[in-house]
């Protein structure tokens, strides 16, 4: 039986062409953890957690539809406004707190 060949760390293929945005992670991120807690708040008892959902659900709509309109812009050449690229951070800044603050109602 011939021995395992481990490959070096030196041997890997760097990625190329390959770009990070931040604010994208962020949406998926901010997808992922909608949709695993969505419909647990909106059935609890916790008038609070259903609302903290509801909020979430609308700023997940108004940042996809931003962010949709930028991938259009991109393809323009063109790119948002400053006051459009403040709204994206606030997006990810208030969902985010929301998540917070529902975590932190129900010691998650």
């Amino acid at each position: 039986m011939p021995p395992k060949v481990s490959q070096e760390p030196s041997t890997m293929p760097e990625a190329q062409g390959l770009k990070y945005d931040e604010y994208e992670m962020a949406f998926f991120m901010a997808k992922l953890s909608y949709h695993s807690t969505a419909e647990e708040r909106m059935a609890s008892s916790d008038s609070n957690l259903a609302s903290i959902s509801e909020a979430q659900a609308k700023i997940l709509k108004l940042w996809d539809m931003l962010r949709q309109k930028e991938k259009e812009l991109a393809e323009k050449g063109k790119s948002l406004s400053p006051t459009e690229k403040r709204q994206l951070r606030q997006y990810a800044w208030r969902f985010e707190q929301l998540e917070k603050t529902a975590t932190k109602t129900t010691g998650e």
